[in-house]
């Protein structure tokens, strides 16, 4: 019997009907999206938020769509932080499938138990039954690429930057042409609009230079409370020598609130063309 890891966030995060879904996402995408299916993408990744879509979905659509005009992927890495605070420290969905409104994705099973080996940590896979981060992602995949791709779902508790240089070297030997690396954080929380624009910048900056350690050391500094600095730090150390910061909001801009706020930002990380 197939192991199905079932939504947990549909109807509340992103609408559980899928008419309305693909409606939303639609508008999110924009009528000028068209994907380019003929192509396979070159390796690279994206960092996108992971809040409900009326808040931060626009900002994760805009790294999709720039994406896919490239091309599709045939796998896609699904690294978020654990925010319930279950299962092991690095936690892998190791087999099965994922089933949103748009139907089931496969897992990858023979490069997921690749990457535990090279690990080689006590896996539980717990993680994954109420945590949304990785989840949010999927319909935005299906929407342009159809159920066609393979997914690799990573949960980090374990937000060291050692071991997510760790695990992006494991990536590094792994990925190849076709492969998506999708880095699933949220910025700062529950500060005000500007205070959170500022605190996001501080990170920002370090993105750019792709300096680890000083975007680590800023975090701690600036008490900037990013939820998964860690995958994104996974993506950036799997060696790539280019990133493009996209957008960059707050919820405030679609919730009115701007006292109590939710930073956001979406890139895409690749390397350049030499």
């Amino acid at each position: 019997m197939e192991k199905i890891r079932n939504p947990v966030v549909a109807g509340t995060f992103y609408p559980s009907n899928t008419e309305n879904l693909k409606s939303l996402i639609k508008e999110l995408f924009g009528d000028s999206f068209k994907v380019n299916s003929e192509k396979l993408i070159p390796p690279m990744g994206v960092i996108v938020p992971h809040a409900g879509y009326i808040y931060s979905g626009e900002t994760a659509a805009k790294a999709y769509k720039k994406t896919f005009e490239k091309g599709i992927a045939k796998r896609v890495f699904l690294l978020g932080p654990n925010h319930t605070g279950l299962g092991s420290k690095i936690s892998i969905f190791t087999s099965g499938s994922w089933e949103t409104p748009f139907g089931k994705i496969k897992v990858d099973e023979k490069t997921t138990r690749k990457i535990l080996k090279e690990l080689d940590i006590y896996n539980d896979e717990f993680a994954h039954l109420n945590e949304h981060s990785l989840e949010v992602q999927l319909p935005f995949l299906q929407y342009a690429m159809g159920n066609d791709f393979e997914i690799v779902p990573i949960c980090m508790m374990d937000q060291s930057l050692e071991t997510s240089k760790k695990l992006g070297k494991i990536l590094s030997n792994i990925i190849e042409d076709g492969d998506l690396v999708v880095a699933s954080s949220d910025m700062n929380h529950y500060e005000s609009h500007e205070k959170t624009l500022l605190k996001d910048e501080k990170v920002i900056e370090t993105l750019k230079k792709m300096d680890l350690q000083e975007m680590y050391d800023r975090i701690k500094r600036y008490n900037i409370t990013m939820c998964g600095y860690g995958p994104v730090a996974v993506l950036l150390s799997i060696g790539f020598d280019d990133i493009e910061i996209i957008d960059h909001t707050t919820s405030g801009e679609k919730s009115g609130d701007y006292e109590a706020v939710v930073g956001y930002i979406s890139a895409i990380v690749s390397n350049s063309q030499k």
